[in-house]
């Protein structure tokens, strides 16, 4: 991955072409206007939702169709004698499935919308995109927006698949590190293969990739590290004049908007030449990196 130059987002711009809305894009957006003419208590009509929806009545129609079909509206005839239900008629009441699937959506678009706006977003972008995005998005992202937007300076972020490319230019950068014992993490102890190495360690940004360096105080050519990829499970680390290097994107990183520690954990182990590793003699592996000023 590399950094987006201005030149990205020329080409990004001029290509930037608004795509049709999909059928079920479009039924639940009639559905969240159709909510808010109710929470107005305004008279559903297939002309206001012309107006709203910006489509012909024959569209309108069509759609208010598909909303019946899936149990959302009813639609009914207004006769000089009452209410009745009629497939013609132009009366449009939600149902209570309706009602509480309308009022989620609404909320959705809500939270997407503060979100974008919260981290900089025009606000008519931001409800543009909102717009869009409020139909893909899954429960558990929707939750997690929500969580970031009511708790935005306290609330723990967790990054998987980071290289740092992202946050630190090309260079190299000295922090710290510990490892520990798995089994015993109250109180947390260093394991003993930690006194090998230095409590420093080295960052290393290439336009390619990132990676840390682990810094030994003494020989241990008699042990191989390794370290768990979450994909590919256990890899030798590679060594470089003497240390071993992991890569950072085997790191879970956690950080929180007021803090300027970033904590990134891994699973290593060391074995014997010619032995593969095991999940219960495993070693937690901590750096301790600053957050990039630039």
């Amino acid at each position: 991955m590399r950094k987006l130059m201005q030149t990205d987002f020329e080409e990004i711009k001029e290509t930037n072409i608004q795509l049709p809305s999909s059928r079920r894009e479009i039924e639940e957006d009639m559905l969240e206007q159709i909510c808010l003419i109710a929470n107005a208590g305004a008279e559903i009509t297939v002309e206001e939702l012309c107006s709203r929806m910006a489509m012909s009545r024959r569209e309108i129609n069509f759609y208010l169709k598909q909303l019946k079909v899936h149990g959302y509206i009813i639609r009914e005839k207004v006769t000089s004698t009452g209410h009745q239900k009629d497939e013609s008629g132009s009366g449009i009441s939600l149902t209570e499935f309706g009602k509480i699937t309308g009022e989620e959506f609404q909320y959705r678009y809500e939270i997407l919308t503060q979100f974008l706006q919260f981290v900089g977003v025009s606000d008519e972008k931001a409800q543009e995109d909102a717009c869009r995005m409020e139909h893909v998005v899954s429960e558990e992202t929707v939750q997690q927006i929500c969580n970031f937007v009511d708790y935005g300076d306290t609330f723990e972020r967790i990054l998987k698949h980071s290289d740092l490319r992202s946050w630190y230019q090309t260079g190299k950068y000295m922090f710290l590190m510990g490892i520990y014992q798995i089994e015993k993490t109250c109180p947390r102890r260093f394991a003993r293969e930690f006194d090998c190495f230095s409590e420093n360690i080295w960052l290393h940004i290439t336009e390619d990739k990132s990676s840390f360096e682990l810094i030994k105080k003494e020989d241990t050519s008699a042990q191989n590290l390794w370290y768990k990829d979450p994909e590919q499970g256990w890899i030798q680390a590679e060594e470089k004049m003497g240390n071993p290097w992991i890569p950072s994107s085997v790191f879970q990183f956690s950080t929180r908007c007021q803090d300027p520690i970033i904590e990134g954990t891994a699973l290593i182990a060391f074995t014997r030449k010619g032995e593969k590793p095991v999940d219960w003699n495993s070693r937690e592996l901590d750096v301790h990196i600053w957050k990039s000023e630039g």
